[in-house]
C-alpha cells in the first residue's frame, strides 16, 4: 500500500512539472511575441504620434521676436482645461488597456490586420 501512494506522489509530481514547463514556455512566447510587437515600427510611430498630439504639436509659437508673453486669463483657462483633458484621457487608456503600452499593443493588432 506504501508503494502505491508512492508512484501516485510521483505521477502528481511529474504533471505539476510539466503543466509549469508548458506556462513557461508559453510565457516566454507570449512575452517574446508582445515584445515584437512593441518595438514594431508601427508601434514605435503610432506612440511618437499619440505623444506628439499630447504634447500639443507645433502649437508653441513664439510671438514678437522670440519674447515670451504673459498668457492672458482666457489662455491659461484653456490650457487648464486642455490639461484636465490629457488627465482624463490617461487615465481611460489605463482603465481600459492597463497603460501606454497596452494601448499601443492593441494599435498595433489593428494596424497589422489591415494591412494583411
Amino acid at each position: 500500500m506504501h508503494l502505491k501512494l508512492d508512484e501516485e506522489i510521483v505521477q502528481v509530481e511529474t504533471r505539476i512539472a510539466g503543466r509549469k514547463h508548458r506556462l513557461t514556455q508559453a510565457g516566454k512566447a507570449t512575452g517574446k511575441r508582445a515584445l515584437d510587437t512593441l518595438a514594431s515600427p508601427v508601434t514605435l510611430a503610432g506612440a511618437l504620434a499619440l505623444g506628439f498630439a499630447a504634447g500639443g504639436g507645433l502649437a508653441h509659437k513664439r510671438r514678437n521676436g522670440g519674447h515670451h508673453e504673459r498668457r492672458k486669463p482666457a489662455t491659461a483657462g484653456k490650457s487648464g482645461i486642455a490639461g484636465l483633458l490629457v488627465s482624463g484621457a490617461m487615465w481611460f487608456v489605463r482603465s481600459q488597456y492597463g497603460g501606454p503600452a497596452g494601448l499601443a499593443r492593441v494599435l498595433a493588432a489593428k494596424f497589422s490586420k489591415k494591412g494583411s
